[in-house]
């Protein structure tokens, strides 16, 4: 593949992945992933080097750029703190597991099961009237660290910051206010991602037939491209989710949530 179209490419999923990040508070990942996949192995990498790299790769860049991401939703006081260090640890723990898990057990089929989780969760958003105010948000210190730690698994398994599972439970099970549930979802991701992000650098240390500029499983160029792009990108996306009407990041967030399940199933 010609370079300057491979980095082209790269561009165009940082600026997506980065859209998705500031608005919807998920990582990015299911765009950052699939694209990095398919680009290592148009340059000749084997699928059993390019899947892991891809998860691995997606994870530095969403490690990054949820870190500018949330700052701007802690300035708009979108952040709920009270919990959030249950949701951080448990998820770092969990994302560290699924990444190890992830090297035994067949990919292809967690994504499926991914993907009806996904169509299950979209119903729910459908039916479910999301909290507008913060008088009923749950104080349970066990559904937040359960949703921590399967968000986490998720990350580590699939290369997937988590916020895409997370953001509906947040909103349809523990009564987050819209905007209060991406907020949230960003910080806790920096961490599931770095969990998951240490787990693939070790796993992946010693790997015969890693491309040039690989620290572990992570692809470098491919994570400075995108990196330097989101970043950019999920900044003033954040700023502009401020200004959205709750209703409208809903039905945003239900299409994506859809399409992911569709994607994931085999459907699309």
């Amino acid at each position: 593949m010609d370079f300057i179209v491979y980095i082209i490419l790269l561009i165009i999923g940082g600026c997506f992945g980065g859209v998705m990040a500031g608005l919807l508070g998920v990582g990015g990942g299911l765009i950052f992933t699939p694209i990095q996949y398919y680009l290592l192995l148009a340059s000749g990498v084997e699928q059993s080097i390019a899947l892991p790299m891809a998860f691995a790769t997606s994870l530095a860049v969403i490690f990054v750029t949820m870190i500018r991401g949330s700052y701007e939703h802690w300035r708009n006081g979108f952040v709920v703190v009270d919990y959030l260090y249950l949701l951080m640890v448990l998820g770092f723990i969990g994302a560290i597991t699924g990444a190890f898990i992830s090297t035994h057990i067949d990919v292809s089929f967690l994504q499926f099961l991914f993907g009806l989780m996904c169509l299950v969760v979209v119903v729910n958003m459908i039916l479910i009237k999301y909290p507008d105010n913060d008088d009923n948000i749950s104080k349970s210190k066990f559904k937040h660290a359960l949703l921590g730690l399967v968000a986490g698994l998720l990350c580590g398994l699939l290369g997937v910051g988590g916020g895409i599972i997370m953001i509906p439970v947040l909103t349809i099970i523990l009564k987050y206010p819209t905007h209060k549930a991406i907020g949230t979802s960003s910080a806790s991701i920096i961490a599931t991602s770095l969990g998951g992000l240490i787990a693939y650098i070790i796993i992946g240390w010693n790997v015969v037939g890693l491309p040039e500029f690989s620290l572990g499983y992570v692809n470098v160029i491919q994570f400075v491209v995108l990196t330097i792009v989101s970043t950019i990108v999920v900044g003033y996306a954040a700023k502009l989710s401020k200004n959205v009407d709750d209703r409208i990041l809903k039905v945003f967030h239900i299409l994506v949530v859809l399409y992911i399940g569709l994607k994931m199933i085999g459907v699309l």
